[in-house]
């Protein structure tokens, strides 16, 4: 077999989809590539020149890296390309399983070498696998984009890393393929939405799942053709195993039931039925969802490589907080969050300790934009809601009688006092309060609108997340070390005295923003993006690249 002959072989094994194990086995030991001896590889590097169109190197990283091992090359041994190059080749080739894009990592570029035979294109090859490999470092680390740069009030910094001192880590390791494997982030969440993505391009090449046409409500009872494409697209994407095609036409139980599952897992109001919002939730395109995968693969490349053995973790998106445990959910439960004008940023933070029984010292813009319009309509109405009125923001600030105050004279500009809700059933803040000390003025309460929680869509703070469940979440964040119950939680509510208690040992909390999640049972999630997060990313993710 001749040399090009071999080349352009290993080029259609790999391309084509073949295991590299058979790839490998059936390359010829004399693939030769004529590769450039290292002093011209350092003189490639040193003239920033690589003449292969398309192509914009990353040459202070190349440099780096080739100067830290005398720019002797990685992937060719002088005669042919190392076994080695195969694994590497093969990872970018499968960079699409990430939610990335191969021809980013110059697949193309690569594959065009691969076919050629001057010493030129050699050296051009070394340096592509490398510099593709480092941009792929990156992206699997560090995300894709620079969460900064998209406008979503994501303040989570991707991990810090050295992509050369990565790529030289990996190529020390004992086994380069295990290395290469263990880039993609190991966090279930991701791990749930990369399965999630190869299932639905693999229905996507398939044709996805059908349309289905408007017109009447679809609900227990209706006889209809539409009925058998709901049945046809519920089983496509797993909420209905399976009917009885002689009722393909009949809305049954067995259909209502899987509607409201549908329902749940797209954050819709749940009554098993087929209505203007449900129709729109099932004809969002197989693309639409699969791209919504992408973007929250990448949400969660942003995120440390380790969140901690035991942790809360609140989805803004989904309504929901979960403590997790050992990476298993031990405790689940609804939340509000900010309102659409008020969002609830995305940041980490350590939950340091309770405030039982908390005033409400009402942030001035709250006081000036909410509270004093009432006040002005209604002049009892601080009064009947417990609000005491200072006469300014300091420590020893006197206390003023509402009664006194000409409320009608003061604007939002001029409006000079502090609001201070005292404890009570009424207050806004609840029973308890959970601090977490940040830059964004953000922490997690009880709250006496108990009605709320029970929205499907639930963006009714002022930036504050409002919990379910306060006393159940008081009782995960006490329980590692302190002895506390629920029993001794509700005795310090029930004593109605406003007194901190720190705990033993703080608890990471991280709030995040993701559209599309996969559940410790494996159903997938897909919920509407409430603040427009998911629109701001998407013009990042489609302007390319950092």
């Amino acid at each position: 077999m001749t040399v090009r002959a071999g080349i352009l072989l290993l080029a259609w094994l790999i391309f084509s989809g073949t295991p590299l194990a058979l790839a490998q086995s059936v390359a010829p030991d004399d693939v030769r590539s004529e590769v450039q001896p290292a002093g011209s590889l350092h003189t490639l590097v040193a003239a920033e020149t690589l003449a292969v169109a398309g192509t914009k190197p990353d040459w202070p990283r190349l440099r780096a890296f080739y100067a830290g091992r005398d720019y002797e090359p990685v992937w060719t041994d002088g005669e042919q390309l190392r076994h080695k190059a195969y694994y590497v080749i093969d990872q970018l080739s499968r960079a699409g399983e990430d939610g990335l894009y191969p021809d980013e990592y110059h697949i193309n570029e690569i594959r065009r070498c691969l076919d050629g035979s001057s010493g030129s294109v050699s050296g051009a090859l070394e340096l592509l696998l490398t510099d593709g490999l480092l941009k792929y470092i990156r992206h699997l680390r560090t995300g894709r984009l620079d969460p900064q740069d998209t406008g979503t009030e994501w303040h989570i910094r991707p991990p810090v890393i050295d992509p050369v001192a990565v790529l030289t880590g990996i190529l020390a390791s004992p086994s380069l393929q295990d290395a290469l494997h263990q880039l993609p982030p190991r966090h279930p969440g991701y791990q749930r939405l990369k399965v999630l993505l190869r299932g639905y391009r693999s229905l996507e090449s398939t044709g996805g799942w059908p349309v289905i046409p408007p017109g009447e409500v679809l609900e227990r009872g209706s006889y209809d053709q539409r009925v058998h494409l709901l049945r046809h697209r519920l089983m496509l994407s797993g909420n209905l195993a399976g009917f009885d095609y002689r009722e393909a036409f009949n809305f049954d139980a067995t259909l209502e039931e899987a509607v409201r599952v549908f329902q749940i897992l797209h954050g819709l109001e749940v009554d098993g039925v087929v209505g203007r919002k449900t129709l729109a939730a099932l004809n969002v395109p197989i693309s639409e969802r699969i791209q919504q995968i992408q973007l929250n693969m990448e949400r969660w490349r942003w995120m440390p490589d380790e969140l901690g053995e035991r942790y809360l973790l609140v989805n803004m998106a989904g309504f929901e907080l979960q403590a997790i445990e050992n990476d298993k959910t031990v405790m689940d439960m609804r939340v509000i969050i900010g309102r659409p004008y008020r969002s609830t940023p995305a940041f980490a933070g350590e939950m340091s300790y309770l405030v039982f029984n908390p005033y409400w010292n009402v942030p001035h813009k709250l006081a000036i934009l909410d509270l004093l319009p009432k006040q002005q309509a209604d002049p009892e109405y601080l009064t009947l809601k417990g609000f005491r009125v200072y006469a300014d923001w300091s420590k020893d600030a006197q206390e003023l009688d509402p009664a006194d105050i000409d409320w009608p004279a003061y604007t939002p500009e001029t409006f000079p006092y502090r609001l201070r809700q005292d404890p009570g059933k009424s207050n806004s803040l609840g029973r308890i309060k959970f601090m977490l000390p940040n830059p964004y003025a953000v922490y997690l309460h009880d709250t006496p609108s108990r009605h709320l929680v029970r929205r499907p869509v639930r963006t009714f703070s002022s930036g504050c997340i409002r919990v379910e469940e306060p006393v159940q979440l008081a009782d995960f964040v006490l329980g590692d070390g302190t002895g506390t119950t629920t029993v001794d939680v509700l005795e310090e509510i029930d004593s109605g005295e406003n007194h901190s208690i720190p705990l033993p040992k703080t608890v990471p909390v991280y709030l995040l923003y993701l559209t599309t999640w996969v559940d410790d049972e494996g159903r997938a999630h897909f919920h509407d993006d409430v603040y427009g997060r998911d629109v701001l990313v998407l013009r990042a993710w489609s302007s390319g690249a950092g």
